[in-house]
């Protein structure tokens, strides 16, 4: 069905009703007493501050108590408290942004493909998506902006966008600390410093230090027998370790500035230094019926504990980032005009074990990283009397960055006929791209309940790859590689609209309905095997439709918001698995055209003061309508165009329950959550055995506040669920696992 036929008479006549039916009820009566907390949205960049009940799309806002309250460590905490949301931690290597939202992401860590759900920092895109699993420390909020954030955020939006915004000094002098300890050697500490350096300039150090082992550990386990590649059945005498352990500092400088009364400048700075080991890769055998080459050929049957490893290669992940920003607002007319200048640095380096057994097979040993990048917005934001509010704006962007990859293979596992030696691989490219953007945005009260909401943004820009495509090396060392090096160029230009209304019921009620362009600029295939696997692909778009519902009622103490969602994506951006001389390379390809539709529902209840309700539920249908995995063979076309999206779950589901009471002691907090999503394929083909199961996370904390200081003690994952975040296929089907159960104390003051 067209979307035309699709968004009305499918789902229009019932979500009116349903909207009337909520409408209805919200005269309901209670108490007067706790009422649910308003919450600011800055993502909307306008003149007036907005409530995120009155911003006309689909938002979850995690403020700074939220993230205290559910223990968050980072980005992958926060996607579970938002409906069709998944910030997985890890693609190929670990600390990848991996994000999806109502249903579209990427499926790989290709570098030069940039992504469909974007991070921004206060401001500032990541637009080098290694080392984007942000830490939360230090946050003022976090703000899930689901479906397509063109107008303004940019191009890479199709999908969503993820926006931060660091705590700001306002003059007060305050001193916060935190201290956390837990299972499997967790010692974290925290702290700030705040305070007036003259009548006009306030500064902020923040500091946080974070250790932990490893949650998966090498105890060199697993059964060995006589093999054809092992013929004794001995087991390599290989190093132990503690695999993805945890060594991070972050520093965080803020500085505000009220230069007079109509201008202030906030600068902004990180500097980041993590370190740890490899990303946990488990070797499974989910099927014993169809063992993997692991046992067939060395008679290697890996452990039977989900979190027991066998590598060979301890593997790291050092991380090295810092960015800096200036955020400059000057109070003009009726309006703001905003300047914001970043600039950020990244290194990254990384080895890896990839089949995950004891014998080196598939590793990745040496893989360096770097880039950094500038960018510049400036906007205005105003109104015209009482009826019009508006932002325009302009923004220019540009990064380089370089990857040096590298692979050792054994030579045995593609055939008989190849030698059985090791083959080494290596693959290099620098990557540069400029863009510049024109956007505006208003809305209009048409009348004191209607209004019109309007965007567009013009998009130019121009990318270029020099690279030296994956080849084998010369001999057994990554000293006779080739060097020859390809130079390709290409641009891209874009304007996307955004049309909608937002109808008032009262002050407590809005619904609204939008129509929205999305778009992903062209990408070349920094992973290519040969150079006409380069590219570049042509760019994604997508045509979204949205209706919504956001209500308070019973004076403040019940909340329900509600959105349907449908979009028509063309020329969806996917890579699959080739072989290239016996070595899997990814092949980037506009390959598929889908609908997706889907459902989110974020509920609060207040029912008496010492409890609080929430929960929230999401429910996506993606369907490809084409799919084309090789242009020869309509067969295979069609078969590919049944599958399931993969790392899609059809349905999220989020319910937490806070208790609150008080004793001589203190004011006491206990909270329980649990998050629940939806069964899911790892891989593009719909591999069975690479599938993850649905399952739920149960988390519960019990804090006392008492005056300026808090104790708390929380467990995560109680129930000591077994999960993973990606399963692939490979000698004995590698698993980026998911966390057991942790749990810890902590303790914090503010003063």
């Amino acid at each position: 069905m067209k979307v035309s036929e699709a968004l009305p008479h499918r789902f229009g006549a019932a979500f009116s009703k349903f909207i009337i039916g909520v409408a209805s009820v919200i005269q309901l009566s209670a108490p007067a007493g706790a009422q649910i907390e308003e919450v600011v949205v800055y993502s909307q960049k306008r003149a007036v501050s907005d409530s995120v009940q009155d911003v006309p799309s689909a938002i979850t806002v995690v403020d700074e108590a939220l993230i205290q309250k559910t223990f968050s460590v980072d980005l992958t905490d926060i996607g579970r408290l938002s409906p069709n949301v998944q910030l997985a931690p890890v693609s190929t290597f670990p600390n990848f942004a991996n994000f999806t939202m109502r249903g579209i992401g990427v499926n790989n860590s290709v570098r030069t493909v940039d992504p469909a759900v974007n991070i921004y920092q206060d401001g500032m895109v990541y637009g080098f998506q290694v080392g984007t699993v942000l830490d939360v420390f230090d946050l003022e909020s976090v703000e899930v902006l689901r479906g397509p954030q063109g107008i303004l955020f940019g191009r890479n939006t199709t999908g969503g966008a993820v926006s931060l915004r660091t705590a700001r000094p306002d003059g007060q002098t305050v001193i916060k600390g935190r201290v956390t300890a837990g299972n499997y050697n967790r010692m974290d500490f925290a702290g700030s410093l705040e305070g007036a350096v003259s009548e006009n300039v306030f500064a902020k150090l923040a500091v946080m230090s974070r250790n932990q082992d490893g949650l998966f550990k090498d105890r060199n386990g697993g059964t060995f027998v006589p093999a054809e590649l092992n013929p004794t059945g001995e087991q390599p005498d290989n190093p132990r370790s503690s695999q993805a352990e945890v060594d991070s500092t972050i520093i965080k400088p803020t500085i505000v500035w009220r230069i007079n009364e109509d201008v202030d400048l906030t600068l902004l700075a990180s500097f980041a230094k993590m370190r740890g080991g490899g990303s946990a890769t488990n070797a499974r055998i989910p099927d014993p019926s169809k063992p993997p080459r692991s046992v067939t050929q060395f008679g290697y049957t890996p452990p039977s504990d989900f979190y027991e490893l066998n590598h060979d290669l301890p593997g790291k992940n050092e991380t090295d980032a810092w960015h800096a920003i200036a955020e400059l607002n000057w109070r003009l007319g009726n309006g703001t005009l905003t300047s914001i200048t970043a600039y950020r640095d990244i290194t990254f380096d990384t080895d890896m074990d990839i089949d995950g057994t004891p014998f080196t097979l598939v590793h990745f040993p040496d893989n360096r990283e770097e880039g950094d990048q500038i960018s510049q917005e400036i906007r205005y934001s105003s109104t015209i009397g009482d009826n019009i509010d508006y932002v325009v704006g302009a923004y220019f962007f540009s990064q380089e960055y370089s990857v040096l990859e590298r692979r050792i293979l054994f030579g045995g596992l593609s055939s008989p006929e190849v030698a059985r030696a090791y083959r080494y691989f290596q693959s290099y490219f620098t990557h540069e791209q400029d863009s510049v953007a024109a956007f505006a945005a208003i809305n209009w009260s048409l009348t004191p309940e209607l209004t019109l909401n309007l965007g567009g943004r013009y998009t130019s820009e121009d990318k270029e790859i020099d690279i030296q495509t994956l080849a084998m090396c010369v001999g057994q060392s990554f000293s006779k590689c080739p060097t020859a090096r390809n130079n390709l160029d290409g641009d891209w230009s874009n304007f996307s609209p955004k049309v909608g209304f937002t109808y008032s019921f009262s002050d407590d009620t809005i619904a609204y309905a939008s129509a929205t362009r999305g778009y992903r600029s062209g990408n070349f295939n920094g992973r290519a095997g040969t150079l006409a696997q380069v590219g570049p692909v042509d760019e994604e778009t997508v045509t979204a439709y949205e209706v919504g519902l956001k209500s308070t009622f019973a004076n403040g103490r019940a909340r329900i918001n509600a959105a349907y969602f449908f979009s028509d994506y063309e020329d969806i951006q996917r890579t699959v698995l080739v072989p290239v001389e016996g070595n899997p390379v990814q092949r980037l390809s506009n390959a598929a055209d889908a609908d997706i539709q889907g459902l989110e529902i974020e509920a609060i209840f207040v029912p008496i003061d010492a409890l609080r309700l929430e929960t929230s539920v999401g429910w996506v249908d993606a369907e490809f309508n084409t799919f084309v995995v090789n242009p020869t063979d309509p067969a295979a076309n069609a078969a590919a165009a049944e599958r399931d999206f993969d790392r899609v779950p059809e349905l999220t589901i989020y319910a937490a329950a806070t208790y609150s009471f008080s004793t001589e002691l203190g004011d006491w907090s206990f909270r329980g959550s649990y998050a629940w999503q939806d069964s899911q394929y790892s891989d593009v083909a719909n591999t069975e055995i690479l599938a993850q199961d649905s399952y739920g996370l149960f988390d519960a904390s019990l804090a006392l506040q008492r005056e300026s200081y808090r104790v708390a003690v929380f467990g995560r994952n109680l129930s000591d669920e077994d999960y993973f975040d990606i399963r692939s296929t490979g000698l004995s089907f590698p698993t980026y696992g998911g966390a057991p159960r942790t749990y810890g104390v902590e303790i914090s003051f503010e003063l």
